[in-house]
């Protein structure tokens, strides 16, 4: 509860500015459901010019609509004045926005009931929407008209179905009769802004659940990529997606996308992203072609996606849990981590055939040495390395 404690004393120094101040969404519904908290958010009645002057610390990240955050003991809180809002042209931010006194005038603004709930510092609970009721029945359930707040921002709607991801929540008659009708709207939401909701939703504990809404609501034919073909149980993933890189190799080897590249382009995902998926898909590919980690595999497979690499081929079917520890142990047998651990050089290999021109014939020669070291044949040792070359002519190696 410290991050409780240090929220209530920023709320009784509003309070002694001559404000009120109100715990609000998130933080509210996760303390009732039992999960664990992260960020804590507080609505107020004091202008953000008067969260200013209150406080010492105050970074003002989105005055014009009333929001600044608040630093207290090294935590930041972020402090929004009680408002409503009209008009949404750009199917995002409002076009008027209206600071208020009343915090049940702000929460009618909200997406979601259970988001809709505040709780001041003695913890008593400000519900005008009965969402601990609809936390109660494990129900989405939009605030006010469901049309109209899909309307306002239709990424809303995407939200929905990681929420029920996150919790496996149902969604209630009439929203998820809104947010079917009103899927096509979703084309009017930048599709960054799709692609961090989507990656949250692969990554809950009820992800199937996520999935299922997405498919029985159309969403999924609004969604780069996966607009045609997608069936729940044969596309599903057997276990949580938690990155994109397995995100995209997982979809790829379903028969989504052409490359890799396709996914990145469609999705506007970085360059990072495009490097870790390309390596992703490699590795799983040799995974499949040996049927078993082998040390090469375990060589080669960069360190910072062995997870990711791990969950992907359990996700697929493919190979039973395990497969992490396989790949830790492999690597912890490993002669050599990389290339640079050799003790045999390009200038070694040149030396030994001095009558060659050089060409590709050295960079393949030493990944042919790197493979016998790795696999066993040979140690990493400079003579016997020397040995096991000298021996290539014998085959006329070229």
């Amino acid at each position: 509860m410290n991050l409780f404690e240090e929220a209530f004393e920023v709320i009784e120094r509003i309070e002694e500015a001559g404000g009120e101040a109100y715990i609000v969404g998130g933080a509210v519904r996760d303390l009732l459901t039992g999960r664990a908290i992260g960020d804590i958010d507080i609505a107020t009645s004091l202008t953000p010019g008067d969260v200013q002057n209150t406080f010492e610390k105050v970074i003002p990240v989105g005055i014009e609509h009333g929001t600044v955050i608040v630093r207290h003991k090294g935590t930041s809180f972020e402090v929004t004045t009680f408002r409503t809002e009209e008009g949404y042209e750009d199917f995002r931010h409002p076009d008027e926005v209206t600071f208020v006194s009343d915090i049940k005038e702000d929460l009618a603004r909200r997406d979601f009931t259970m988001n809709a709930i505040a709780m001041d510092r003695q913890q008593n609970i400000i519900d005008p929407f009965r969402g601990k009721e609809a936390i109660e029945q494990k129900l989405i359930q939009a605030v006010g008209e469901p049309d109209e707040r899909f309307r306002e921002d239709p990424l809303r709607m995407i939200r929905a179905a990681r929420f029920a991801s996150k919790l496996g929540y149902s969604l209630e008659p009439s929203t998820q009769e809104a947010l079917a009708k009103q899927a096509p709207l979703l084309r009017h939401i930048a599709v960054e802004r799709i692609s961090v909701e989507f990656l949250k939703l692969l990554a809950g504990d009820q992800f199937q659940n996520g999935l299922e809404i997405l498919v029985e609501t159309n969403l999924i034919h609004e969604l780069p990529v996966l607009r045609e073909g997608f069936m729940l149980d044969q596309h599903t993933p057997s276990l949580s997606l938690q990155t994109w890189p397995e995100t995209i190799v997982f979809f790829l080897k379903k028969g989504f996308g052409d490359s890799v590249q396709d996914w990145v382009k469609s999705w506007k995902l970085s360059n990072q992203i495009r490097r870790n998926s390309e390596h992703l898909y490699e590795m799983t590919a040799l995974l499949e072609r040996d049927g078993k980690v082998t040390p090469w595999l375990a060589y080669q497979l960069k360190d910072d996606c062995l997870d990711a690499f791990s969950r992907i081929v359990i996700a697929s079917g493919k190979v039973e849990q395990g497969t992490l520890e396989a790949i830790r142990n492999e690597k912890s047998l490993l002669p050599i981590r990389s290339r640079k651990d050799l003790v045999f050089s390009s200038t070694d290999l040149i030396n030994l055939f001095p009558d060659r021109q050089k060409g590709p014939w050295i960079g393949e020669g030493l990944l042919e040495i790197e493979r016998a070291v790795v696999q066993g044949s040979v140690d990493n040792d400079h003579d016997q390395i020397k040995k096991w070359v000298q021996q290539w002519n014998l085959h006329g190696k070229d």
